[in-house]
């Protein structure tokens, strides 16, 4: 950065954005080896012994492996090979698809409280302007505290659960209507953003905002709806089973095929007793053929679920601990009325 720029100033690091990046490289260091799982080791050892049988029948028959041709093999594997990447790409895709939708929500919800801004009080004397000072600092606590909750209730959707009490820092005092009306509905997201939306017209109609800034504020409101409906279709949305199918039934016939294959074409390449490089040549070939057909495969299957692939690889606590500081920082609040509603070790969802 131009010096200049910096003579009247100092910088430092972020160090909140730092903890998120490193968070987030953590969870995709862990996830890194997730292809690898007991399933693909064993069905690899599968094809490895059965390379080392075909290996050592023919070799104790001495009477000379058959004559294989290795083309076809070859070429299938490698139109296999881009299928499955193909595949995986477009599990990618989805899952960076989930991700800004997450970040889209989180986005309405930074909006909407710096759109507070709008509401004002509406009188200025004696105990009706107290009363409105009152009002509009209400409208800005409860605001905030309808984002959080909408916030906390579409993470929970996000891990495929649902509120069934909020905790204790999002609950109105004496809400125990809310808490029930949000335990009983199919959408409690969808629901907290109604009472949002209610919240913005009670200020309408007492005349502390506009027809144009509620329209601003609306606008937000469809954007919250709208990633909600995105995250929630991601999640519904029907698994390309064919694709699927079509994928395992071939890497699993061309790698139990390819077994025998690469052992008769070591006995033919290696001579000697059973113990010979030959041998061991093949059950090594093999081994890493299947590991890297099957891992393909795996890596793609894993990228079915997008929204799964969200909450593994997104520090979701942290993004709704920042984000819950930022609404409280962003809305104006010069009595500072309003609290962080959900601190980093406030109760949050699990897988």
């Amino acid at each position: 950065m131009n010096g200049k720029l910096l003579e009247d100033g100092t910088t430092m690091s972020d160090e909140n954005l730092a903890k998120q990046v490193t968070k987030v490289s953590k969870l995709s260091d862990k996830a890194s080896l997730s292809w690898v799982s007991v399933e693909v080791v064993l069905q690899s050892l599968v094809a490895s012994a059965i390379s080392g049988s075909v290996y050592t029948g023919y070799r104790m028959l001495e009477t000379g492996p058959p004559t294989i041709g290795t083309v076809i093999h070859t070429v299938t594997g490698l139109v296999l090979g881009v299928l499955l990447v193909t595949r995986i790409t477009i599990g990618l895709s989805a899952v960076s698809e989930a991700a800004a939708t997450v970040q889209a929500f989180h986005k309405a919800c930074r909006t909407l409280a710096v759109l507070t801004s709008y509401v004002g009080e509406t009188l200025t004397i004696s105990a009706g302007a107290e009363r409105e000072k009152k009002a509009v600092a209400n409208f800005r606590y409860e605001l905030v505290r309808l984002l959080n909750l909408a916030v906390f209730s579409y993470q929970l959707m996000l891990h495929g659960q649902k509120m069934t009490l909020p905790p204790a820092t999002l609950r109105a005092a004496g809400g125990k209507m809310e808490v029930e009306i949000l335990a009983s509905c199919s959408n409690p997201t969808v629901m907290v953003v109604k009472w949002i939306t209610n919240l913005i017209e009670q200020q309408r109609v007492a005349h502390r905002i506009s027809n144009e800034q509620v329209a601003s504020m609306m606008h937000k409101i469809d954007d919250l709806i709208d990633a909600y409906h995105a995250t929630l279709s991601q999640t519904l949305a029907p698994s390309t089973a064919t694709l699927n199918s079509f994928s395992k039934f071939f890497v699993y016939a061309w790698v139990y095929t390819a077994a025998p294959v690469l052992a008769l074409k070591e006995l033919s390449d290696n001579s000697g007793s059973l113990g010979s490089s030959g041998f061991f040549l093949a059950l090594a070939y093999t081994f890493f053929c299947a590991l890297f057909y099957f891992g393909l495969y795996e890596a793609g299957t894993i990228m079915e679920k997008p929204t799964d692939a969200v909450t593994k690889l997104l520090p979701l606590d942290d993004l709704q601990a920042s984000l819950s500081a930022d609404l409280t920082d962003l809305v104006d609040d010069p009595e500072d009325g309003v609290p962080v509603f959900l601190l980093p070790s406030s109760p949050s969802p699990q897988p």
